[in-house]
């Protein structure tokens, strides 16, 4: 039964974690192509790309962990079907219960991990996205200058057009900004970048004409050549206030009482569950004859988990809306899945030593 055991756990796991790496491949590579594309149109600094694909991939893992591990069990039983091996191991006296016991050495593992992401990881990695975008939404940042582009300033008050840059110095630059004493239009031969005692960046400017239109009748003008003018980039950002209930922490999940929360809470706690639920429900999905492949069942199976995952989502709707008594929340699902597993089981424990 040891070496039973030890073979059981070894394929699953390989497959899973085949599986994992390849559905991981795939969504990293697509998220790292869409935001090199954001990221070279100056959608946000190229510093940041490397920390946003980790949070994509943190974003993803709650959702892969659980489909690798459902396919990964379907494939490898799927091949001990098609290889007559499972025939030889209900041959041998091993019982469905059996077979759950060891599997389940692989689905808990698996449960925890996605209760690891799901109440900790993956609010705080979301919490962080969230601190980042209100930082690209509110400073400056006109220092992401590329030559031969014009370059706004996120308030719109603020335009640059650089013709060239060389070893970090800006060559003939155009600049117009816009405000309530004046709009200003100025031209200058070079400029860098500095930064004063509080850390404040500045754009220096060097040799240089400012042209201005002054308000309120803008008939007046005003003409002012520089050897160095300085322009501040960088404002002081807003403080962030966390409004969206999936960056909150489970914590703080807990502490509050309206409906949101509560189903935000819910969904954490319950993605764990519907692992372990998709991970013993694998196993007799997984069933095909031995004239089939171990592919057969993936489609039946890919149809399994997304149901329930569009289930589970309609579920949380319902609560949110009211449609659903409160006590019955968006675990009422689970508890039918787990019925459903239950009858499975009990009814394959004639069934699966007379088909084999």
């Amino acid at each position: 039964m040891k070496i039973l055991q030890k073979y059981l756990i070894k394929e699953i796991s390989k497959t899973s974690i085949a599986v994992f790496a390849v559905f991981l491949v795939i969504l990293t590579a697509n998220t790292m192509l869409r935001l090199i594309e954001e990221s070279s149109v100056g959608n946000f600094p190229t510093y940041l790309l490397f920390p946003l694909i980790m949070i994509k991939i943190t974003q993803y893992s709650i959702y892969l962990i659980p489909i690798s591990l459902f396919l990964g069990i379907i494939l490898s039983f799927g091949r001990f079907y098609s290889e007559n091996e499972m025939a030889i191991i209900n041959s041998s006296g091993v019982s469905v219960y059996d077979i759950a016991k060891i599997i389940a050495r692989v689905i808990l593992p698996a449960a925890f991990l996605v209760a690891l992401f799901s109440l900790y990881i993956t609010p705080s990695a979301t919490q962080y996205r969230y601190q980042v975008e209100h930082k690209l939404n509110n400073e400056e940042r006109i220092e992401e200058i590329n030559a031969g582009r014009f370059t706004s300033s996120q308030s719109g008050k603020a335009t640059f057009f650089v013709e060239d840059i060389n070893n970090n110095v800006l060559e003939r630059i155009f600049f117009s900004s816009s405000g309530s004493r004046a709009e200003a239009i100025e031209n200058s031969s070079t400029a860098r970048y500095i930064k004063d005692e509080q850390n404040r960046k500045y754009i220096l400017l060097r040799d240089g004409v400012i042209s201005e239109i002054i308000p309120p009748d803008y008939k007046t003008t005003r003409k002012t050549k520089y050897r160095e003018h300085g322009v501040q980039l960088g404002q002081e950002l807003p403080d962030f206030t966390n409004t969206k209930y999936d960056a909150m922490s489970t914590l703080s999940l807990v502490r509050l009482e309206d409906k949101e929360s509560s189903a935000e809470l819910q969904s954490r706690i319950l993605l764990p569950v519907a692992t372990i639920l998709l991970g013993f429900i694998a196993f007799p999905v997984s069933y095909s004859s031995p004239r089939k492949g171990r592919y057969t069942k993936v489609f039946l199976g890919s149809l399994i988990y997304f149901t329930y995952l569009i289930v589970m989502s309609i579920t949380e709707k319902l609560y949110l809306l009211d449609a659903t008594p409160s006590i019955l929340g968006i675990w009422w699902i689970h508890f039918l899945m787990l019925l459903l597993i239950t009858h499975v089981y009990r009814n394959d424990m004639n069934t699966i030593p007379i088909r084999a």
